[in-house]
């Protein structure tokens, strides 16, 4: 099994790798490409990155709170926005299990989680690229929201929806630029 979940990582350097990043700008939207979605489910299940920041090193809750919130990101979630809140209600309808994590810069901790859901994946979407800088996640106070929250929310809000569902259909981080690059599917 060791070996596999080697394979498996470097698949996700490759991947990562392979897409780039866009040095030095702000965030980042692209796309708005309308996709007609085939109804896919997630049963058979998948190998996802799902990265936190956190200076915490309290296993018990990084993996007890932080890990499940990122894992829902990947699957579809109702969202409603109006100009006072933004809300997202994350789905708990998956399994997973961890199979490695890695502490790969300062407070940023990339978990390679094996996932899968009876979900499926909604009609008529459009697909939003967004990159941001690690510290866009950082408030004044030292509280960090997640790379996961903040790529649905990005995307929720690009789409001009007020309602819909909202997914990652991929989150990457580049450590030498210190940014993310999030590939968000919204449905309205």
């Amino acid at each position: 099994m060791k070996k596999h979940q080697i394979i498996c990582l470097n698949f996700l350097f490759i991947v990562s790798i392979i897409n780039g990043f866009t040095a030095g700008r702000a965030d980042i939207v692209s796309g708005g490409k309308v996709k007609q979605a085939r109804m896919s489910s997630w049963q058979d299940g998948r190998i996802i990155p799902v990265y936190v920041l956190s200076r915490e090193i309290n296993k018990t809750y990084i993996e007890g709170m932080y890990i499940p919130q990122g894992i829902a990101a990947y699957y579809p979630n109702q969202f409603t926005m109006n100009a006072k809140e933004r809300r997202i209600q994350f789905e708990n309808r998956y399994s997973y299990r961890i199979l490695e994590k890695h502490l790969i810069q300062e407070d940023v901790w990339l978990y390679s989680v094996e996932t899968s859901s009876t979900l499926t994946a909604p009609e008529h979407t459009k697909i939003y690229t967004i990159f941001f800088n690690r510290s866009s996640l950082v408030s004044n106070s030292g509280e960090a929201i997640q790379p996961a929250t903040y790529a649905l929310e990005r995307g929720a809000r690009m789409s001009g929806c007020t309602s819909g569902t909202v997914y990652i259909d991929s989150l990457l981080y580049n450590e030498k630029d210190k940014r993310f690059k999030a590939v968000v599917v919204v449905s309205p």
